[in-house]
């Protein structure tokens, strides 16, 4: 009987320690092709356009904890050839970042507006967004998303015609680990599985 228990405890050590190294393991992101960026926040002031980076369905990555990874996520830009008052008021964008691994979607925001000095001689925008991001998903993942600011100018009555990129940073907090629960489980199966064998036994004799 005592060698039935120690087999059985050594069982679940076994799966307790090795839901603790999984737990320990890199967590492996997958990007989604359906990123977007919505610019219709910036239809009454500086108008601005987002292309997205094509590649961003083939970004894949493994990350532990305190480590961080930076790709390209979209390039802004204006098609509007001068700062007009109506451009140096703020408008809004929403990045809308999706992941295939964990899946889903998170929202950033972000405010842009027009500038202008020198008597119009350099005219230029800023994108500020609303991040870093925290994310938390799974059992017990937790990491963040940050998208990059970014500021663009001309000179020489150039107007603000031109674009800049937007890089996505996602920086690693917590792997996700299994549930206690399913672990606690999948121990009362393996005690319970060790009675009936040892019920059997009995009724064979």
């Amino acid at each position: 009987m005592k060698t039935r228990i120690s087999i059985l405890l050594s069982a679940m050590m076994i799966v307790f320690s090795t839901c603790g190294i999984a737990g320990a393991v890199p967590f492996m992101f997958e990007m989604g092709a359906e990123s977007s960026v919505d610019t219709s926040g910036t239809h009454d002031a500086l108008a601005m356009y987002a292309h997205m980076n094509p590649d961003l369905g083939n970004e894949v990555f493994s990350l532990n904890p305190s480590e961080s990874h930076t790709f390209l996520f979209a390039t802004l830009g204006t098609t509007e050839a001068w700062i007009n008052n109506d451009d140096l008021n703020p408008g809004s964008l929403d990045a809308h970042v999706q992941f295939e691994s964990p899946e889903l979607v998170q929202a950033i925001g972000a405010t842009s507006i027009g500038f202008t000095s020198l008597f119009h001689f350099t005219q230029g925008w800023n994108v500020m967004w609303d991040s870093p991001e925290m994310v938390y998903f799974g059992e017990g993942g937790q990491f963040s998303i940050a998208l990059s600011d970014v500021s663009f100018s001309n000179w020489f009555w150039q107007g603000p015609a031109g674009s800049a990129n937007i890089y996505a940073t996602i920086t690693m907090y917590a792997t996700p680990v299994p549930e206690p629960a399913s672990m606690f489980l999948l121990g009362i199966g393996l005690i319970t599985l060790a009675g009936f064998a040892r019920r059997r036994r009995a009724e064979k004799k």
